[in-house]
């Protein structure tokens, strides 16, 4: 029987009634195995790459690598049917939710670590620790960071194997500033660092009211938090303090103060009108020259690769009918004295929880089939992401631009996005409507951090009530 922890109860409370009216009956009841008697894996996916280097023709569009690698697990094991699901962005932090709470999530899901760190806490996912005997000291010790979490006795296990990771930076088109005999305003990429005045400087030359918007960001949902996120931490401001996660601490004078420079920007004119409402149709305006620059991790390089592919790419300056894009990546900026902060994240492969131990065993031979160097190899060069196994190898070998901003974020300190909390999706889905309230001017920056700080506490409070013996 599942146990669902506090936080989906707060997710979905909807759900709890139907829940506890079917009682036993709605524990896990998918079928084992198919009509031929071979056992049915349910493997369920980000939408994370497409054209993999090698395979492109097999791979145009996103799941088919999956589907290729159960292809080729099925040929190594003619016991197993593998059925794949790629799950866009949104159903992600819905779908798999619900699937859980009735009773017949996934057997494998390769996601976000903060979000499958959920899922261990509500006690529904496998230790996988024995997948990383005899190869521990191959991964990367900042993915295993992200990946272990303590058991039900203090113990640290490994809730997912890491399979990729981001880090997020500075995406800026080049062409906006240069076209217009703007580019000494930019850092260059043999130095992709700035002030925050050289910002500043930077976004008001190039604004152009109504026409270009120099920073673009969402906030319509939480999927783009790190794009605002990265402006408080450029404040001094902090999500979390000192680890502790029985609180936010987000409220305060460097938080409201770099809520209120956002507010400004999008007032001035450098922020894009529709932040309140835009999702990724950011990353078409960054294609089409609407806007200059856009937080963003590298993967977006590949995603460059795919607008030009299609067309997307339709940025023209001086409109003399050529394309201007320069893609080049700097580091975020920071206020002076304080200590540049970068977000990381991790994707890995959890496994639910299992009652047939030969499915189990099966289940552990597709996650270390999927976590091979020579996988990880081709995830992290398909997806500009750094790989979690050292001998994957360096993805970005050919492009020295990257290699040198990756080399300065390595020095910087990793900011704390809470994401082995076991409140973390529930806290992070309740800041964008504040932050939409403060863009909209309904509320003062003020106002909305302390509406998120009363939301997060009152969260909190639940999930403590609800684990008082």
């Amino acid at each position: 029987m599942f146990r669902f922890g506090p936080c989906i109860h707060l997710v979905y409370p909807w759900l709890v009634f139907s829940l506890i009216a079917c009682g036993s009956g709605c524990e896990q009841s998918s079928q084992n195995r198919d009509p031929r008697g071979r056992i049915v894996i349910e493997y369920w996916h980000q939408p994370m790459v497409k054209l993999v280097p090698g395979l492109e023709q097999a791979t145009t569009e996103v799941g088919d690598f999956e589907r290729y690698l159960a292809d080729q697990f099925m040929a190594r094991h003619p016991e197993v049917v593998v059925r794949t699901q790629c799950l866009n962005w949104e159903d992600l932090p819905r779908k798999v939710p619900i699937s859980v709470l009735g009773g017949r999530p996934p057997d494998v899901l390769m996601d976000y670590v903060g979000r499958t760190s959920g899922y261990w806490y509500q006690g529904v996912l496998e230790p996988l620790d024995d997948l990383l005997v005899d190869h521990r000291e191959d991964f990367r010790e900042e993915f295993l960071s992200d990946v272990l979490l303590p058991d039900t006795r203090g113990q640290q296990r490994l809730h997912a194997v890491p399979l990729c990771g981001w880090v997020q930076l500075l995406a800026v088109n080049r062409a906006a500033w240069d076209r217009r005999g703007l580019g000494h305003l930019l850092p260059t990429r043999e130095d992709p660092r700035w002030t925050f005045s050289q910002f500043e400087a930077a976004l008001k030359a190039a604004a152009i009211p109504g026409k270009f918007w120099p920073l673009g960001m969402q906030v319509a949902s939480e999927q783009g938090d790190y794009r605002v996120l990265q402006f408080f931490w450029a404040h001094g401001a902090e999500v979390y303090q000192d680890r502790d996660y029985s609180r936010i601490a987000i409220n305060s004078p460097q938080g409201v103060a770099a809520l209120e420079w956002l507010v400004k920007a999008h007032r001035r004119g450098w922020i894009q009108r529709n932040v309140a409402t835009a999702g990724n149709s950011v990353n078409d305006m960054f294609w089409r020259g609407d806007i200059g620059c856009i937080p963003s991790g590298l993967s977006l390089r590949r995603s460059y690769e795919v607008a030009l592919r299609d067309n997307k790419v339709t940025a023209d300056f001086d409109q003399d009918g050529v394309t201007d894009f320069d893609l080049m990546f700097t580091l975020p900026p920071t206020r002076d004295g304080v200590e540049l902060r970068l977000p990381y994240g991790t994707n890995g492969l959890a496994v639910f929880r299992q009652s047939d131990p030969e499915k189990r065993r099966l289940l552990f031979e597709f996650v270390r089939f999927l976590s091979r160097p020579a996988v990880i190899r081709q995830y992290a060069t398909a997806a500009n992401q750094l790989g979690s196994r050292k001998s994957s190898g360096d993805p970005f070998s050919d492009q020295s631009d990257v290699r040198r901003v990756c080399q300065l974020a390595a020095r910087c300190a990793p900011a704390d996005m809470g994401a082995t909390s076991p409140h973390y999706y529930e806290l992070r889905k309740r800041l964008p409507p504040q932050l939409q309230f403060a863009f909209l001017g309904l509320k003062t920056p003020a106002e909305a951090l302390a509406d998120f700080e009363r939301e997060a506490q009152r969260v909190l409070g639940a999930v403590d009530e609800v684990n008082t013996p």
